[in-house]
Order: C-alpha cells, then structure tokens, then sequence
C-alpha cells in the first residue's frame, strides 16, 4: 500500500470539507441566516461535514485504506444521484439557460479531483512505494491526473471566459498532466505547481479587490486559499521526490544569499 497516497487522500477529504464548512459558518455569523432559516436548518450539514472531516483524519492517522474505499464507494454513488436528479429537476424546469449550462454543471459535478481520488482509493491496495527508488510514481501520477482533469474541467468554463490567463491555465494544466504522465517528470509538475499557488493568490486577491476590501470577503478568501484542496495537491508535488524538492531548495537558498550580499 502506497502509505504517501493515502496520507495526501485523508488530508484532502479533511481539507476540503473544512472549506465548506469555514464558509457556511462565515456566511452565517458575517451575513446572517436567509430569510425564514434558522440554525436547525443547517444542523445536518454541520454534522455531515464534521462527519466527513473525522473520515479524513482517521485515514490519515490511521492509515485505515478500508475506511477510505468504503467513504469513496458511497461518495461515488451519492454524486451519480445527484448529478441524476439534478438533470432530471433541471430539464422539468419551464425556463433554464439552457443545454449548455446543464453540460457546464454535470462537467464541474463528475470532472474534477475528487472523482479521481474516489475511483484511485477503490483500487489503493494494489498501489506500493516502489522498493529502492526516491520517486513515488503512484503520487506523481495522482498529481499529474488532477492537472489533468483540472484543465479539462477548466475548458468547460472557457466558452464563458475567455481571458488570456484562464486560457493559458488551462493549457499549462493539460500540457503539465500530459508531460508527468508520459515522462514520469517530476520537474514539470512542481513548475506548475508553483504557477498555480500563484494563479490561486492572485485570483482570490483580485476576488478580495473587486468587492472593496469588504470584511466577509477577506475572510472567506483566506478560508479559501488556506484550505484549499489544489493548494493541498500543489503542496504534494513536492514530496514526489523529495531529494529533488531537497536540491532545488538549496539552489534557491543559494542564489537568495548571493542576492542579498550584492544588496
């Protein structure tokens, strides 16, 4: 059993559930119930989601890959009903955007890393840390399908956005997926990454900007940024081959001293 994979799935089940769940309780104590809700209202989804974070942590501290196929196998079922029933309510609707808009939706329900985290954890007993080797193949190709499936989900929103660097996210994503999974590179991954950590503090910063600053949207941006689940996979790159990571680290030190002594 690969024990790094399994690890990085209990931190991203953890993680993003946590976001989801910091948001709804900004939301509530920053903006306030809607109209006609009360605090019994999101009683369920405040349990669920500590539920699910528990699930997180006990994979990771726990190393249970029995508790992981299991929460992926009913997670996997859960999202096949819903996208069902999601196209079946919005096909009845009398007035929708659309075709497109529901193909936009169901994309952005089934095409995404967690998709891929469920249907990898069905078969993580067959995955094993390669005896003598400093790369973790199973982890960089975990990482190298999530760019993969990232850019793809991204060419859905393209018809909407066609901004310059969405357009040239989307490519790198696709192109840095593409190279990892046929070269076994772990270079042009963590070059994305790095790229990508940017892509994410800059948009959420512009996010901030556009709203004034306002209070709520700081705090959901840092919400946002601190448990984010890319970040998570962004982060987990660098631990595909940590002699490397160790190098390239050094380099960077390096040439920061020999700056600074010039200034």
């Amino acid at each position: 059993m690969n024990l790094d994979l399994l690890r990085v799935f209990g931190i991203l089940i953890a993680v993003h559930e946590l976001n989801r769940l910091m948001r709804l309780l900004l939301q509530v104590t920053m903006v306030g119930f809607e109209e006609g809700e009360s605090f019994t209202d999101i009683a369920p989804m405040i349990l669920a989601s500590v539920a699910i974070i528990l699930v997180g942590i006990i994979v990771f501290a726990k190393k249970s890959a029995k508790l992981l196929r299991v929460f992926s196998a009913i997670m996997i079922i859960v999202s096949i009903v819903g996208g069902i029933n999601f196209a079946r309510v919005y096909l009845g609707l009398q007035y929708s955007p659309g075709v497109g808009f529901l193909l936009q939706r169901l994309a952005d329900h089934f095409i995404n890393m967690f998709m891929v985290v469920y249907f990898v954890s069905l078969f993580m007993g067959n995955m094993k840390t390669q005896e003598g080797s400093h790369v973790n193949l199973s982890l960089l190709r975990f990482c190298a399908v999530v760019f993969l499936v990232d850019g793809f989900g991204f060419l859905v929103h393209i018809g909407y956005d066609h901004s310059v660097p969405v357009v040239i996210m989307t490519a790198a994503s696709i192109a840095a997926g593409i190279v990892a999974l046929a070269k076994n590179n772990t270079l042009v991954l963590k070059a994305f990454a790095v790229c990508s950590i940017l892509w994410l503090l800059w948009t959420h910063i512009e996010f901030v900007r556009i709203n004034m600053f306002g209070a709520y949207y700081v705090a959901n941006a840092i919400v946002s940024i601190v448990f984010s689940a890319h970040l998570v996979v962004c982060i987990a790159t660098f631990f595909i081959d940590v002699e490397e990571s160790k190098f390239y680290l050094q380099k960077l030190k390096a040439l920061f001293f020999k700056w600074k002594n010039l200034t």
